[in-house]
């Protein structure tokens, strides 16, 4: 049985890791070369996300310590769903710079869909392929951040480019 202490303690560590990935997020952003010091730049959203997290990590400790506990029987984790999603993020990881953007940010919405229940494999394609499309032209040619395209397309695209010139 789930005692109240021990959730507490949970949501404890959970604020206090939250609030730390925030701060280590900040300072990882603050130290990169070329993050720019412009309020509007390539450092804007790692801020951002960073004090998101900090914000949300310390409402959390206010009230692991006040002892309101979010979920009084405890927490329900569906392990298989967080393992899908995990493995579809490690994928996206793993294959960004060979695939590039498009191929695998559509294979982690596949794989997220999959773990909120949608088992519709061609639907979560399309979906995920023209979302992946989507922001793929928005930060290439709208924003003029580039996007891994990857190093098979890329391949394939020089040759290409060779024979037109």
């Amino acid at each position: 049985m789930t005692t109240g202490r021990t959730l507490r303690l949970g949501e404890s560590v959970l604020g206090g890791g939250l609030a730390a990935l925030g701060l280590f997020i900040a300072y990882e952003t603050m130290n990169t070369p070329g993050a720019g010091r412009g309020v509007v730049g390539p450092a804007l959203f790692p801020y951002m996300i960073a004090a998101g997290l900090v914000l949300v990590g310390l409402s959390v400790l206010r009230e692991a310590f006040s002892g309101h506990i979010a979920h009084e029987a405890g927490v329900e984790l569906d392990a298989p769903a967080v393992l899908v999603a995990s493995a579809g993020l490690v994928a996206q990881f793993l294959l960004i710079d060979q695939l590039g953007w498009i191929p695998s940010a559509t294979l982690l919405f596949m794989a997220v869909a999959w773990a909120f229940g949608n088992r519709n494999l061609l639907v979560n394609a399309l979906f995920g392929l023209a979302l992946s499309g989507a922001t793929f032209l928005v930060f290439n040619y709208a924003l003029d951040l580039d996007l891994p395209m990857g190093s098979l397309i890329e391949d394939l695209v020089e040759p290409a480019d060779e024979a037109a010139e």
